[in-house]
C-alpha cells in the first residue's frame, strides 16, 4: 500500500497529457519505481469495408498509430527515467473498466491522472476510476507544481487516516517533505445552535484540546514517528470538510492533500467517502493524493466481477 513500484499514468490525448508526463518526471526523481507505464484506452470501434478500399491506410491499426504519436511526445518530454522500466500502453475497451483491470493484473501502486481545470472534459473518468481502482491515485491539474514541499494530511483518527499518515510518513522519506494535520469535527446545526462569538470560540478551545489528545493517542497507539507534526483542528456545521481541509491545504501553501479513503458499496452503487470524492474535483486545484487499502479494494473487485 505505501509502495510506489508500480506507476501508471493515464493519458487521454489532450493537453493535459503533457502535464502528467512532466510530472512524471517528479516521481520518477523522488520514488525511483521498478517500472512506469503510460495508459491510453480507445474506444473499439469498426471501419466499414467499402471505407477501407478507398482509404488504405486506414488499415494500420489504431492503437499503433497512437502509440507510436505517445511514444514520441513521452520520448520528448521524460527527462531521464533511470533504472525505471517504461511502457506505453494503448488498449482498445472502455476506459474505465480498461484502467481499473490494467491495475489489478499489473500489481498497480500508484496512478496519476488529471483533473482539469481549464481543458475540456467533466472528470467522468476520473472520479469512476478514483471509484474502484485498487492502487491509490494521485490527481494533479494543469497548473500543480512537480513537488511536495508541505503535505497535509486529513486527521479523524480511523483507520483511513492511520492510511494517510503512512503513507505520507513514506513519501516524507523520500522528498523530505513537511508533514501537517488537520482534524475537522463535525457538529451538525440542527444538533448545535451557535449562540454567540464567545461560545464558539469556547467551543473551538475545546475542539482544539481534544483534537491534540487523541492526536497523541493516536501516534501511541499507530507507532507513528509523528509526534513533532502540527495537529489543528476546525469546526464544520454544514458538512463542508473537503472545503475546509482545501482552505487550510491554501493557507499553510500545502502541495498536496492526503487522505485515506475506502468504498462504500451497495448492489446499486459503488462510491468513494465523500471528501475524497469532492476533493477530486477540478474546482480544487490543489493536488489529492487518494490512499487505498489495495487488498479491501482487491476483495471488492473480485467479489463484483466473480
Amino acid at each position: 500500500m505505501y509502495k510506489f513500484d508500480h506507476i501508471l499514468v493515464a493519458l487521454d490525448l489532450s493537453d493535459m497529457d503533457s502535464f502528467l508526463i512532466r510530472y512524471s518526471n517528479f516521481l520518477l526523481e523522488k520514488f525511483k519505481p521498478k517500472s512506469i507505464t503510460f495508459l491510453h484506452v480507445i474506444k473499439s470501434y469498426e471501419i466499414p469495408k467499402e471505407v477501407r478500399t478507398k482509404f488504405p491506410e486506414m488499415d494500420e491499426p489504431l492503437a499503433d498509430i497512437v502509440k507510436e504519436e505517445l511514444s514520441a511526445k513521452i520520448k520528448e518530454l521524460l527527462i531521464d527515467a533511470g533504472k525505471t522500466d517504461v511502457h506505453v500502453v494503448v488498449k482498445e475497451g472502455v476506459t474505465t473498466e480498461t484502467i481499473v483491470q490494467y491495475s489489478q493484473l499489473n500489481d498497480i501502486t500508484l496512478t496519476l491522472m488529471g483533473k482539469k481545470i481549464g481543458y475540456k472534459g467533466h472528470g467522468g473518468v476520473v472520479r469512476k476510476v478514483l471509484n474502484i481502482t485498487p492502487s491509490s491515485v494521485l490527481l494533479i491539474s494543469e497548473t500543480a507544481q512537480p513537488k511536495m514541499d508541505h503535505l497535509l494530511v486529513r486527521m479523524d483518527f480511523t483507520k483511513m487516516s492511520v492510511m494517510a499518515m503512512k503513507m505520507a510518513l513514506k513519501i516524507q522519506e523520500q522528498t523530505e517533505a513537511k508533514i501537517s494535520c488537520h482534524h475537522v469535527h463535525k457538529l451538525p446545526l440542527k444538533y448545535f445552535t451557535r449562540s454567540s462569538v464567545s461560545d464558539e470560540n469556547k467551543l473551538e478551545q475545546e475542539i482544539y484540546n481534544y483534537t491534540q489528545k487523541e492526536f497523541k493517542k493516536f501516534v501511541k497507539k499507530n507507532k507513528l514517528a509523528a509526534n513533532d507534526i502540527p495537529c489543528t483542528s476546525a469546526l464544520d456545521f454544514e458538512n463542508e470538510e473537503a472545503q475546509i481541509l482545501y482552505s487550510k491545504a491554501l493557507t499553510i501553501s500545502a502541495d498536496v492533500i492526503v487522505l485515506g479513503t475506502k468504498i462504500k458499496s451497495s448492489m446499486a452503487d459503488v462510491i468513494l467517502e465523500s471528501t475524497s470524492e469532492k476533493l477530486a474535483g477540478p474546482e480544487k486545484n490543489i493536488p489529492v493524493f487518494v490512499v487505498k487499502d489495495r487488498s479491501q479494494t482487491m476483495g471488492f473487485l473480485n467479489a463484483l466481477f466473480d
